[in-house]
């Protein structure tokens, strides 16, 4: 006999949406776009016959169905995570190598590992730092995480996180070199990563004036943001890099701007091959702590907005 179930891409974006309360919230939680989930949700509401939210002009709240629907769904859904969990730590999992460019190791992901080992406590991960292109094809990793645009030859890449960049500093510097606007940046201590470039694109862009990016020392890979922390100067920082240093008050951000970064950081493995068990989930729990992030940098922004000044 088949069951007669509504689309499970639908199922999803409403018990994401209603625990979240927010389509956003559920968009970057699944990895999708805030039309993606809205479609998703008008489709399940059409195939039942029912309204789930009540729009707004602040968002959207949940109906009286949607709230007893959303009752039902999530201990499903938490009872498919906890059976497929199981699953792979009974299969006996063993081992995944995970090639990760140098500074997204240390500064992000290192912190959030202990998360995914309490999920799959019989997946042994093994962590190798490297900045080199990566040849998933060589057997020595399944998967990677990059820096790119995403368009590498013979690879599978999937785009974890948008990203923008902005100076930080610490506070004890900042209170010491009090900046107001961009422009104050003139004849600032820089420090620079890998290149140049950087900061005179995010200067030109906040219209702080030409040459102003000329000066300071030159960091290899995330050392320039170890350097910021230390007191030294003005470092760049994407939202990912930077975010446990935000939070924990090790760096600030003394401005708004923010520039859109060209590239991305990618989840990769080679293309046209079978995506382990293990790699699944290292992948499905990547995915979900790239969109807290966002979400923590959100809150961030949101908080020091709302702070006097």
């Amino acid at each position: 006999m088949s069951r007669r179930l509504p689309s499970l891409n639908a199922l999803r974006a409403f018990e994401a949406a209603a625990r979240h309360e927010s389509f956003t919230g559920a968009a970057e939680e699944l990895f999708v776009t805030h039309a993606a989930v809205s479609r998703h949700i008008r489709e399940l509401e059409e195939w039942l016959g029912l309204k789930l939210f009540h729009r707004t002009g602040r968002g959207v709240v949940l109906s009286e169905a949607g709230t007893r629907y959303a009752g039902e769904l999530t201990p499903l859904f938490d009872g498919l995570q906890a059976a497929t969990r199981d699953l792979i730590a009974a299969a006996g999992t063993g081992r995944l190598e995970v090639s990760v460019e140098p500074a997204i190791a240390s500064r992000w992901l290192v912190a959030r590992l202990g998360s995914f080992n309490a999920l799959y406590p019989d997946i042994e991960l093994s962590i190798d730092p490297d900045n080199a292109v990566l040849d998933l094809r060589s057997g020595e990793a399944e998967i990677g995480i990059r820096y790119g645009r995403g368009d590498w030859d013979g690879i599978e890449a999937t785009r974890l996180t948008d990203l923008v960049f902005f100076p930080v500093c610490s506070p004890d510097y900042l209170a010491r070199h009090p900046v107001r606007t961009p422009a104050d940046l003139d004849g600032a201590m820089l420090l620079h990563e890998d290149s140049r470039q950087w900061w005179q694109e995010w200067l030109d862009a906040a219209g702080a004036g030409e040459g102003a990016g000329a000066r300071g020392p030159m960091f290899q890979n995330h050392l320039a943001l170890e350097a910021a922390e230390a007191g030294q100067g003005f470092a760049l920082a994407d939202h990912v890099l930077a975010i446990d240093a935000l939070c924990e008050g090790w760096l600030a951000k003394p401005f708004a701007f923010e520039l859109a970064d060209h590239g991305a950081y990618y989840l990769v493995r080679a293309a046209g091959t079978r995506e382990s068990a293990p790699a699944r989930a290292f992948r499905d729990w990547l995915i979900a702590e790239m969109a807290e992030t966002a979400r923590r940098f959100a809150a961030f922004k949101d908080k020091d907005t709302a702070e006097p000044a």
